[in-house]
């Protein structure tokens, strides 16, 4: 039931909350994976033979990216703990995880049009709406 006491006064505020700050978390988190990569990448020259999934920036890349997703996921299911059904935070967290990573595909224009320094902005900017969105959600954020 939506109306039972002890669950949350606005559910849909807290699922397209819980949402938003897990896609906003792993967008964050891309964009400082991104920059990191472009930092290790800048110090060499054009590789002499195709890069390999050994190499430094692209382990930094797969598993920064995995990290991403995660992240996202897990902290969206714990903001929708207050939902009290662990198949909808599962559901929920799959969704903002992933949908965070297609969100940081964000990251590829940013980086061709803006650079690391652009990376590094959108890193900010979405790591404070992450940050206002959990700051409303946990009710630090109201006057």
């Amino acid at each position: 039931m939506v109306n039972q006491p002890d669950g949350p006064s606005d559910p849909v505020g807290l699922v397209l909350g819980g949402l938003g700050f897990g896609v906003s978390l792993g967008v964050a988190l891309q964009a400082v994976v991104t920059w990191t990569v472009r930092g290790l990448q800048a110090g060499t020259g054009p590789p002499a033979q195709p890069p390999t999934l050994s190499s430094t920036p692209a382990l930094v890349l797969l598993l920064g990216t995995l990290a991403g997703i995660v992240a996202a996921g897990i902290s969206t299911w714990t903001l929708l703990a207050p939902i009290r059904n662990p198949w909808r935070q599962a559901m929920l967290a799959l969704i903002a995880g992933l949908g965070s990573f297609v969100v940081s595909l964000l990251t590829i224009p940013v980086d061709r049009r803006f650079g690391r320094s652009g990376l590094l902005g959108l890193a900010l900017a979405a790591g404070l709406v992450c940050m206002l969105i959990g700051r409303r959600l946990t009710g630090r954020g109201r006057a």
